[in-house]
């Protein structure tokens, strides 16, 4: 808003000012005196002395009411220097520096040494009063020859002795006179004083404006200040060395849009020239276009001009050198299609005439010279705006058959036009023709997770319903479950489906609760398969999908979330074994690491000795060795530490499990067998099974008198079970 204030002054937007700056002085900010003192600034460059006057008196009363005293003075004395006071305004100075000064014990000499009269005061006397103050406590001070700049610590009255502790760390005492003789009083807008006391001030600057920053400096260089004595002033009080490129690159750029710097010399090593009077935002602009490569450059910048443009008529103007700078590019024939198409959609944009119509450029820039649509180029467009306008000129571009030739290749559109896009068809009665794409698209909603989510919302609503080939409902409900699955496991990082996501799940279980409708008759498979995507779409996945389709299962089939407990010997993360046998596996263990890998420590330093590494057989076959055996160790210490013992388990009598002996028949030939289940570490017979091999699980878990099979090289064997019994 205070921003706002200078640039409506420098516009001389009048009746917009007063506005805003009574809206300002209704809650007036300390912090903002330096925008203020702009606003008056540049009134009075404009030879409107009396205006200024108006609106300072009105900001001083204000800020007097708000108690910012200080904010009030430095804005009355500012009015004075610009020669724009009046004797009510000058009364009231006076009355201000009374009020905030009296009781300091140096007032007395300094209101006896400015010729600050209040019976009869003149304008020579207050600048001079505001001058002198400036060397009492608080202030920066400058001694040129030597001393440097420094803050006034202290004021001794009695004494007539000031003192002033320096950059450097020293702290001196001069008598006053020495000090007014000698030392120059600095603005608080000083780069000098400001290092000493605004440096936190000075690194906002550096972070969001910098091209004050660079005014800032160049006032020490009398308004023209090269880039080597810009970093000299600022790196390392201000910008740290390692971060100058970043910055140095920021500040050119923002240099070349401020109205108050003129940039001179070569881009790698400009001068900066502090202007005068800051200069018109229209011919701002038209200077600006002189440092831009490109026609997409120009436009960019005309864009940002004009949105900083409030007046009808500046706004105008921007627009008329907006149309000559792209209709001199069109003459030239040296600019693209899209930068062309950019600025004359920037100029349609706002009601302005375009040098062409924007329908032949679009057409230009899509259709490539064999005919064929290219429909990434529009992502050349420089913004979302001129994109989305370039999809409503698509009909006038490309002819009376649009609709086939964007429906024919409408999966390879660009993400940031793919809804425009369909919104289009259907606002030209083509929506129906979408489910065309239908198999083409959903079925994969990772390649298409946005056509995939404007198909089914099309279905949603309605854009179908004259389709008879269109799919049920309880299938496109599942189309949308699995794109919610996806964009939920994708979205990490991903602002675009985290936003889809929400659009998504606002379809499913907002108002529109389009989930309800397939909920409402599902079979018992169908609803199956629902939760089971909502169970695999992980931990995050869009709680109020999951309680849908959960109160849908509890509702009808509550038998699908039963959890069953599996048998003892289906846990994968334990190895079951017999005591023998866990004790053999911790044999073998120990033989592994206490014997053969030391051996083949000592081979491979052996292998070594026999000279040249790199056609040493025997010393690669050691270390391939070596390889094997740790890696062995690993695997078998981590087998180790999943083991449990079967005779710990609860092993039930009347099943075939591990840690029991069956009796099987061949029921082809009549043939009997006798088996044991035990763990992997217990096979020393033929007649001991691995109950995880192959041959085990096809009677895991049956009864004396079930049939299962045995695999061979043959094929399956069907056996039937005879008799279980403990085996440990």
């Amino acid at each position: 808003m205070t921003n706002d204030l200078v640039q409506l002054a420098r516009s001389l937007q009048l009746d917009s000012l007063e506005k805003a700056w009574a809206q300002a002085t209704k809650a007036p900010k300390p912090d903002s005196t330096r925008h203020y003192l702009a606003t008056i600034d540049a009134l009075c460059e404009r030879d409107m002395q009396s205006r200024a006057a108006v609106l300072a008196a009105q900001m001083i009363d204000a800020l007097t009411t708000a108690a910012a005293v200080d904010s009030a003075i430095e804005l009355a004395t500012r009015v004075v220097k610009r020669g724009a006071h009046n004797e009510a305004l000058v009364r009231n100075l006076v009355s201000l520096i009374e009020r905030r000064f009296a009781t300091e014990d140096w007032w007395p000499l300094m209101r006896e040494r400015s010729g600050l009269n209040p019976a009869s005061v003149t304008a020579q006397a207050l600048l001079e009063f505001d001058r002198l103050r400036r060397y009492t406590t608080g202030h920066v001070v400058y001694h040129q020859a030597g001393w440097g700049e420094g803050v006034v610590t202290a004021f001794h009255a009695d004494r007539k002795e000031i003192e002033v502790t320096f950059a450097t760390g020293r702290r001196e005492e001069f008598p006053i006179d020495t000090v007014i003789a000698r030392f120059k009083p600095l603005e608080s807008d000083d780069l000098r004083a400001m290092k000493l006391q605004q440096v936190d001030e000075l690194k906002r600057l550096m972070e969001n404006e910098p091209a004050i920053l660079i005014r800032i400096a160049a006032k020490l260089y009398r308004g023209t200040i090269s880039s080597t004595q810009l970093k000299a002033e600022l790196v390392p009080a201000i910008v740290e060395d390692k971060t100058w490129a970043s910055f140095w690159k920021r500040a050119k750029t923002a240099a070349t849009k401020d109205a108050w710097l003129k940039v001179e010399g070569n881009a790698n090593r400009p001068t900066f020239v502090l202007r005068d009077k800051p200069i018109g935002l229209a011919e701002e602009a038209a200077v600006a276009m002189t440092y831009q490569n490109d026609l997409g450059a120009r436009v960019e910048r005309l864009r940002d001009y004009l949105a900083r443009g409030q007046d009808v008529d500046v706004r105008r103007q921007i627009l008329d050198l907006a149309s000559k700078t792209i209709a001199q590019a069109i003459e030239e024939k040296k600019a693209n299609h899209a930068h062309i198409l950019d600025g004359l959609l920037f100029l349609a944009e706002h009601g302005h005439a375009t040098p062409v119509p924007p329908a032949r450029e679009l057409r230009a820039l899509l259709v490539s010279a064999d005919g064929t649509l290219q429909p990434n180029a529009i992502d050349r467009l420089a913004t979302q705006e001129s994109r989305e306008h370039a999809v409503k000129l698509l009909p006038e571009a490309l002819g009376e058959d649009w609709a086939d030739r964007c429906l024919a290749i409408l999966p390879d559109f660009p993400i940031s036009v793919i809804e425009p896009v369909v919104m289009k068809l259907i606002e030209e009665k083509q929506g129906a023709r979408l489910l065309d794409l239908w198999d083409r698209v959903a079925p994969y909603p990772r390649r298409h997770p946005v056509l995939t989510y404007l198909l089914c919302r099309a279905y949603a609503d309605g854009v179908f319903d004259s389709r008879e080939n269109r799919p049920d409902e309880v299938t496109v409900g599942r189309v949308l479950l699995h794109l919610a699955r996806v964009l939920n496991g994708d979205r990490k990082g991903n602002a675009l489906y985290s936003r889809l996501l929400s659009r998504l799940t606002s379809l499913l279980s907002g108002k529109r609760g389009f989930l309800n409708k397939p909920l409402k008759a599902i079979s018992r498979d169908n609803l199956a398969s629902y939760l089971g995507i909502t169970e695999r779409a992980g931990e995050d996945f869009p709680q109020e999908i999951v309680d849908m389709v959960l109160r849908c299962v509890a509702l009808r089939f509550p038998e699908l979330t039963a959890k069953l407990e599996k048998p003892f010997w289906e846990r994968e993360d334990i190895i079951l074994t017999t005591r023998a046998g866990l004790k053999r596996i911790k044999a073998d263990y120990d033989v592994l690491v206490g014997e053969k890998i030391p051996a083949n420590s000592k081979a491979i330093g052996a292998a070594a000795s026999l000279g040249d590494l790199s056609e040493n057989s025997e010393w690669e076959s050691a270390m391939e060795e070596q390889r094997n055996l740790t890696t062995r160790a690993t695997d078998m210490d981590r087998e180790i530490r999943a083991a449990r013992l079967i005779e710990d388990q609860d092993i039930p009598t009347d099943l075939v499990a591990p840690g029991n002996q069956v009796i099987l028949t061949e029921v082809a030939t009549g043939t009997q067998l006798s088996y044991r289940l035990l763990g992997p570490w217990d096979m020393t017979d033929e007649s001991v099974i691995n109950y995880r091999a192959p041959i085990a699980k096809g009677i895991l878990g049956r009864k004396v008198g079930d049939t299962g099979d045995l695999p061979g090289l043959e094929g399956p064997t069907q056996v039937r079970i005879e008799k279980i019994e403990r085996a440990v």
